[in-house]
């Protein structure tokens, strides 16, 4: 799977928490991500912050294709 298959998009009533974001707009995932993963560091205390995901799935709307298997899953919560 290539990441440009999944794509998200912000959910209108978060809006204000991703002012850099559009919402309603269909994007590939990862350019969401980096998107939001530069936004965060350029935030006052952001090597404080602990996230169990970047794109939060309260906050963004998912469409496409998944991580296909529970393996790549389980790597990607131990690459810390």
């Amino acid at each position: 799977m290539t990441a440009d298959r999944r794509e998200g998009r912000l959910r209108q009533e978060f809006a204000a928490v991703y002012p850099f974001l559009t919402p309603g707009v269909w994007e590939p995932a990862s350019v969401l991500t980096e998107k939001v993963v530069a936004w965060r560091l350029q935030q006052p205390l952001a090597g404080r912050l602990v996230w169990n995901r970047v794109l939060n799935p309260d906050h963004f709307e998912f469409r496409g294709e998944q991580v296909a298997d529970e393996a790549a899953r389980k790597r990607r919560r131990t690459d810390r």
